[in-house]
């Protein structure tokens, strides 16, 4: 009795996946390397390694899946009009001259906020007496982040 269920359920699940290839292949094989990842960590008998391809395919099947399952949420029919709306509502903030500024606000102070951060961080390791290379990557993305902003900038100088 159990095997004819289970292929009964492998038939739905299999039917469920080709009715979303069409509008959402990306993220099946997004879930399917998730899983292939997932598979690998698990086959796999290395100290480390297989624990971190078995995280890394349970983060990307998750994530694919929980796309799918939101996707899925809004095409149904029941929620057509809710979903315009919604839509139209993300239109009207994309081209909201205030919501742009509000986000590029909210990026700079982000920006502040983390080169702040990686400072104080780097500094703490120094008081803590952590190792000088471990110090010296906080400090590296510090001025990563600083390079990083500067030529963001030169090139949105640019190009607007």
């Amino acid at each position: 009795m159990i095997y004819p269920v289970g292929k009964m359920r492998l038939a739905a699940v299999i039917l469920w996946l080709l009715f979303l290839w069409n509008s959402e292949k990306s993220f099946i094989i997004t879930m399917i390397i998730g899983i292939i990842l997932i598979g690998a960590g698990l086959c796999t008998k290395f100290e480390y390694y297989s624990t971190l391809i078995f995280a890394m395919g349970c983060g990307v099947a998750s994530s694919a899946m929980v796309n799918i399952i939101r996707i899925v949420y809004w095409q149904n029919p029941k929620r057509h009009t809710e979903y315009e709306q919604k839509i139209q509502k993300e239109h009207i903030d994309k081209v909201d001259e205030r919501k742009q500024y509000l986000r590029m606000k909210a990026g700079h102070i982000t920006y502040q906020i983390m080169a702040f951060a990686l400072l104080m961080i780097a500094f703490a390791m120094a008081l803590l007496k952590v190792n000088t290379w471990v110090i010296g990557i906080v400090f590296l993305l510090f001025v990563f982040q600083w390079v990083a902003g500067i030529a963001v900038y030169r090139v949105l100088e640019k190009r607007l």
